[in-house]
């Protein structure tokens, strides 16, 4: 593999960012942002110039207490979980057997057909395979009882795991974590004397198995790879799976003052300074290790340090790594694997690119994961403006992931559905936050590739002043939807059928808003999101139906309300359920009120020849009236029952009253 390939794949990680909640300002004229620019990825000229760019940065930012008090600022919030929206009834495809996703069976809420995203339960319609407490669990959907399992190689794995499954070659690929373990301070040799080092962040383990579950009654692990650092998501496409991780340098170690003098505090800087001059590459890029058994076969450099690229502008000195995988193998090897220093990442994949955004904002965020210590954040530098990075890479062929253009937007993205590509063209919606007496506003952003360079071709900017986005939706590729809220939910509609001339044709101003919108039917539009008061005091969970067959003038045609509700769903899109076949909509939900407490699944009827909305039956697995406990997690419809993965079961209820039929206990 060549460095500029290696660098490429790397930097096609599908990568996500956490949701921001940015301050409202005072209304005043808006200042339209400045153009998109060129942004183009940097590759280091030797593994040499590598370490003395992570040196550089360092010196500048390190202090009595090391670098920060925490992982904030190498990497922002480390979560699993994606945001976005997605339609579940075409994830999947064919399986080897006779079910077909989004005929038969619900897949995973997936962003774009042919682009599968991992989740914490898979089916191919005959099958289900989860996983709880280190176990990986093939439920038989006929039976409904657990027929085989697999304890997951690996130490003190937590409680999940999120799998792709590939229902071709009947290969499921587990990620799961490790609990980290407290740090125990060591002592340093060449430190001046009484002085302990401490680990400058908490280790994290990613554990990544693939299990052969083509007999559902054993499955059988097919390899086991240890990675320092913090899984944040994958994609896959047939059965070519990158797998995106996020590591803090994992092997410096700071001292702290000694005591709370200032001559004490100079002491513990002088000696950080010589820690970081005496660091090598393997103190600051991610290892791997080969899991047998229970132990290790030997440790290695999971990113090859001629394969790590950077950004134009620096985004702090967190790996941020994609490793490929093909399903299709019988045992688990990386393929390829990049990386690139920043600190963290958004990305959307269609089936011909991945594009993915990086912005130096998120190299100032506090760290919350480090070594006790003061607060410390590093300078801003002059203007402080927020600008995102993006670069778009070629997936055409399987077997390399090849860099095509790079640019840049002012602003940030609220997540992957801020982002799309069609032949070429990129969409992209943006917050700019607001400074001084101009307010916030987003913006919609069309780029094209030409040559190795994004170029704007158009843009529309002053969207939802004072406002921030909460949702953004591409129906087509003339057409974006894109929500805003403060006090009220504008929701707009833009015509980017000529993107060098991208305008607003319409808008919607109603109480409330929307946080995921998602099509159905020919000119409807569902929003999940909350009611509110006039001003802006949300009062409980809020499903919409908009007609948008006119661009020119949306209308909110049927409005559904459950009072003090609320839905994973708002938050990540995989938890949303919509299942055309008899036009149904499934929610997990949860009420707390001062008197009550209500857990469950709540659904309601689409009916899209009408343009109606009603509430459905719903299932309670938690409250007061119940004994028991649970959460619902994930909803999958198979044939004519819906199942609902909760914290430790299996529910099944009947499709059409949700009265339930059946449960498996998914605890050892």
């Amino acid at each position: 593999m060549t460095p500029s390939s290696g660098r490429r794949t790397a930097l096609a990680a599908s990568l996500l960012a956490v949701p921001l909640t940015l301050g409202a300002c005072t209304p005043a004229d808006v200042v339209a942002p400045p153009r998109a620019g060129a942004a183009e990825l940097t590759d280091f000229g030797s593994c040499e110039e590598l370490l003395d760019y992570v040196h550089e940065h360092a010196l500048e930012a390190v202090g009595p207490w090391g670098l920060g008090t925490g992982s904030g600022w190498f990497g922002e919030d480390l979560a699993m979980e994606d945001s976005g929206a997605a339609d579940s009834s075409v994830g999947g495809g064919d399986g080897a057997g006779t079910a077909v996703a989004g005929r038969d069976f619900s897949g995973t809420n997936n962003q774009e057909q042919g682009v599968e995203e991992p989740d914490v339960v898979q089916t191919d319609g005959e099958i289900l395979v989860t996983a709880r407490g280190g176990r990986l669990i093939v439920v038989d959907v006929a039976t409904r009882a657990e027929v085989g399992a697999l304890r997951l190689p690996g130490r003190d794995l937590g409680s999940d795991a999120e799998l792709l499954l590939d229902r071709t070659s009947g290969q499921v690929l587990v990620l799961t974590r490790e609990w980290p373990r407290q740090g125990v301070p060591m002592p340093t040799p060449d430190a001046a004397d009484g002085l302990t080092s401490f680990p400058a962040f908490e280790a994290t383990r990613t554990v990544v198995t693939l299990v052969d579950v083509s007999d559902p009654a054993n499955p059988t692990a097919g390899g086991t790879l240890r990675l320092e650092g913090d899984y944040r998501s994958a994609r896959m496409q047939d059965g070519t799976a990158r797998v995106v991780m996020v590591t803090a340098p994992p092997g410096l170690a700071f001292v702290h003052p000694r005591t709370g003098s200032l001559v004490a505090e100079e002491e513990a800087e002088q000696v950080n300074r010589e820690i970081i001059e005496a660091s090598t590459l393997d103190d600051w890029l991610p290892h791997v290790q080969t899991v047998q058994g229970t132990r290790s076969d030997g440790t290695r450099l999971a990113v090859p340090c001629e394969d790590v690229a950077r950004p134009p502008e620096f985004s702090g000195l967190t790996t941020m790594s994609v490793l490929t995988f093909d399903l299709a193998r019988d045992e688990l090897e990386l393929t390829s694997a990049g990386g690139l220093v920043a600190s963290g990442s958004t990305v959307y994949a269609s089936t011909d690119r991945l594009v993915v955004a990086t912005s130096a904002w998120e190299a100032w965020s506090v760290a919350d994961g480090a070594a006790d210590g003061p607060d410390t954040a590093l300078p801003r530098g002059a203007g402080g403006a927020t600008t995102t990075a993006l670069h778009t890479f070629d997936l055409t062929d399987p077997a390399s992931t090849e860099h095509v253009a790079s640019g840049s937007v002012p602003g940030r993205l609220l997540d992957q559905f801020s982002l799309d590509e069609d032949q070429g063209t990129i969409r992209v919606a943006t917050t700019t936050d607001g400074s001084g007496s101009t307010p916030s506003s987003s913006s919609l952003v069309v780029l094209a590739e030409e040559g190795d360079r994004l170029v704007e071709q158009g843009r529309v900017d002053g969207l939802g002043e004072t406002e921030q986005i909460y949702a953004v939706r591409y129906l087509s590729p003339d057409t974006a939807a894109v929500v805003t809220f403060r006090q009220t939910d504008p929701l707009y509609l833009l015509d980017t059928s000529d993107p060098t001339e991208p305008r607003v044709t319409g808008e919607l101003k109603i109480p409330g808003y929307s946080a995921y919108l998602h099509p159905v039917g020919e000119d409807l539009l569902l929003g999940v999101g909350q009611d509110a008061t006039d001003e802006g005091r949300t009062t409980g969970l809020q499903v919409s139906l908009f007609d948008i067959s006119d661009l020119s003038a949306p209308t909110q045609v049927a409005k559904q309300t459950w009072a003090d509700h609320g839905s994973g769903a708002e938050h990540d899109h995989r938890a949303f359920t919509w299942w055309p076949q008899t036009g149904q909509l499934f929610l997990p939900a949860e009420a707390w009120t001062e008197t009550s407490q209500w857990t469950g699944v709540i659904s309601a009827g689409v009916d899209v020849d009408t343009a109606a909305l009603t509430q459905g039956p719903r299932l309670q697995l938690g409250g007061d009236a119940t004994v028991a406990w649970d959460h619902a997690r994930r909803t999958l419809v198979i044939g004519d029952h819906l199942w609902i993965l909760g914290e430790s079961t299996l529910h099944v209820a009947d499709l059409a009253t949700l009265e339930p039929v059946g449960t498996v206990d998914l605890r050892a």
